[in-house]
């Protein structure tokens, strides 16, 4: 685990709202086509899957999901819209890009992140680098709070 600060990060995404799941998994290759059909998926492409809902708390029909490319300059790939990613730490945790990798990443998250000032106000964001992911790893990039706030 690394720690990193995130700040002016903003992404051209796609959203989707319904259960997580299969349909998050649709959203990522849907974007990944729409980059490569314009030749806009390379070797620093960073992209990223945003839960936006708790899914204990928000009913399947209501959760969102955003998928989307690092901007690196000014230009919009694919007419996309724009948002920003949070700024703030984030305990960055590297794990296997498999669904057991993922699958286990949740599920040991609370002993993971033991002794952190864990931010639950913002989402959890998956990074998925080009480099990493051809390795056949994935980034795991959850919230912290500022060390302002009387954290360390």
């Amino acid at each position: 685990m690394k720690i990193e600060t995130f700040e002016g990060v903003r992404i051209a995404y796609l959203r989707r709202t319904g259960r997580y799941g299969a349909g998050n998994r649709r959203l990522m290759e849907e974007l990944k086509s729409r980059l490569k059909a314009k030749d806009l998926f390379r070797a620093d492409t960073a992209i990223l899957g945003i839960a936006l809902d708790d899914p204990a708390r928000t009913p399947e029909d209501q959760q969102r999901y955003d998928v989307g490319v690092v901007l690196t300059g000014t230009a919009v790939p694919c007419g996309l819209p724009v948002r920003a990613i949070d700024d703030g730490r984030y305990a960055v945790f590297e794990i296997p890009h498999t669904e057991e990798g993922v699958s286990n990443f949740w599920r040991d998250l609370q002993e993971l992140t033991a002794g952190l000032p864990l931010d639950p106000a913002r989402p959890v964001i998956e990074r998925y680098a080009a480099q990493k992911v051809s390795a056949h790893r994935c980034e795991f990039c959850v919230p912290l709070r500022d060390r302002g706030a009387g954290t360390p």
